[in-house]
């Protein structure tokens, strides 16, 4: 089995039990909470991704990428990379925690959609430190090739933030609804110091290559080396989160002005944030696990220039990325407003899920191929055109919202439009930096019609089992069950798995 193919089934395996954990997690929190408790949640986090952003400085994908070319070049010098990033990104956090600590008072009074959501954010601010320090252990243990700490800290953490704020939301639930909101984001922090714990005992207890000692000078071109491969990565990384805080503050604003009450924007808000997206999230467990393992492979393929590994790798990447694509957006266009009574007792979020099930292929396709243009050292690429998609997103959330007619589907088409416009933009690049020409009909065709299949068979199943006796949930996830049995025999017979996963 080979190392991307490990690489990948171990952070699949970690991200598959933490996505369940985590989906459940959010069910229940949903329960907790409501609409506008999720809304108020969904407005802290953007403000806390941007101080974390600019706390990481995109380090944790450069010292993958560069742990990565060391190990296989020059393994002396492996341990040196995670010192100094983890000194720089101490300091950084620090500095981020204090502004924002000191920004508290503004952001409630001219910034937040709800000033009730200052009460959470300042309570997940600890977050910070700690998942900087996390993330760039992370990164080390990825770019060694080595995802059994990473996997096993994701796992652990999500325990621990389940059953801390789940306990501490019901101890605080007479408080109000900002005391709730506090309780599960203690949890949260609760749940990433325990991951944090688990790095850094794999650390201690086997680090990596023993280091070579080396003089002032040399350490600090590394952190210039650090620093050229990570500025661009938090670049886009710091744009992402200020569009994503642009969401948070715009979208309920722009909602009001079509009508809305500003409480029923908060639960449009925690619908769309807190719930509906992360049912179309929920197969990027096999994306992300694919994109986390792609950026040390192919930076490893391509400092040996080995580039027909590359082009093999990009293939790869965008075939699995189908394979999880095409089920998942049949799913949800049938099953989207059942999906959404069954596990969150509201029909709103189903009304969210079948619109933006047209969009989710493209969720895990740019996953893909912004990896491997990371790996390729084209951070500043995937950069570019992340940007350009995110600033059409915000664009047309601001001129069509307030339309008659559109109020919510503007904020529905605004995502597909940004999705679809970054994944085209990150693969046309990636074709023109490597040399790329996709082979349609193996890549295509069989996750297509497979897909199609599973489409027209969902309804089937799901009456029979309804006509057999089987109640709504249970014929809803059995017929999802059947489908993607079937889906995976029709890949198989159509020869889509055995010629695309031989060479992983």
């Amino acid at each position: 089995m080979g190392a991307l193919t490990q690489g990948t089934l171990t952070l699949f395996g970690a991200g598959l039990i933490n996505r369940v954990l985590g989906f459940f997690y959010r069910i229940l929190l949903a329960q907790r909470l409501g609409s506008q408790g999720m809304g108020l949640l969904g407005y802290a986090f953007p403000v806390l991704h941007v101080a974390i952003t600019a706390a990481t400085a995109g380090l944790p994908v450069a010292v993958s990428k560069i742990v990565a070319e060391r190990a296989a070049l020059n393994p002396g010098r492996v341990r040196e990379v995670l010192r100094t990033s983890l000194r720089f990104v101490l300091v950084l956090s620090l500095v981020a925690t204090v502004i924002l600590a000191l920004s508290l008072r503004f952001l409630e009074n001219h910034v937040l959609a709800d000033p009730r959501a200052v009460a959470p954010l300042t309570a997940l601010m600890p977050l910070l430190t700690i998942v900087a320090v996390s993330s760039v252990l992370r990164g080390y243990f990825q770019g060694l090739q080595r995802m059994a700490p990473s996997a096993v800290g994701q796992v652990v953490e999500q325990i621990v933030r389940i059953g801390s704020a789940l306990w501490l939301i019901d101890r605080f639930q007479h408080q109000g609804l900002a005391a709730m909101t506090v309780a599960a984001a203690g949890g949260m922090v609760l749940g990433e110091l325990c991951g944090l714990l688990i790095l850094w005992l794999a650390y201690l207890m086997r680090g990596g290559p023993a280091p070579t000692p080396l003089p002032p000078a040399v350490r600090d071109s590394t952190l210039r080396e650090l620093l050229g491969q990570a500025l661009p990565i938090s670049v886009t990384r710091v744009i992402g989160s200020l569009t994503e805080f642009l969401d948070a503050t715009i979208i309920p604003r722009r909602l009001v002005v079509s009508g809305l009450t500003r409480d029923a924007a908060t639960a449009f808000y925690g619908n769309l944030g807190g719930m509906a997206m992360p049912l179309v999230f929920f197969p990027t467990v096999i994306s992300y696990a694919l994109s986390q393992a792609l950026v040390p492979a192919v930076s490893d393929a391509y400092a040996r220039q080995d580039l027909a590994l590359v082009r093999r790798r990009i293939a790869q990447s965008i075939y699995i990325a189908l394979v999880v694509a095409v089920p998942t957006s049949a799913v949800f266009i049938v099953f989207g407003h059942l999906l959404g009574i069954l596990f969150y007792g509201q029909r709103q979020v189903g009304d969210l899920l079948v619109p933006l099930a047209f969009a989710a292929p493209f969720v895990y396709l740019e996953a893909s191929v912004s990896a491997v243009l990371r790996g390729l050292g084209r951070a500043a690429l995937a950069m570019t055109n992340g940007l350009l998609g995110s600033a059409v997103r915000l664009v047309l959330v601001w001129t069509l919202t307030p339309l008659p007619g559109f109020g919510i589907r503007a904020v529905l088409l605004a995502i597909g439009v940004d999705l679809f416009i970054s994944f085209w933009l990150n693969y046309r690049s990636l074709c023109r930096v490597t040399g790329y020409a996709a082979d349609l009909r193996r890549l295509v065709v069989p996750p297509l019609v497979a897909g199609l299949v599973l489409f027209f068979s969902l309804r089937m199943w799901e009456g029979l089992l309804m006509r057999l006796g089987a109640t709504l949930w249970v014929s809803t996830l059995a017929a999802i069950g059947l489908g993607a049995l079937l889906y995976a025999v029709l890949l198989l017979a159509l020869g889509g798995g055995r010629r695309n996963f031989s060479t992983l």
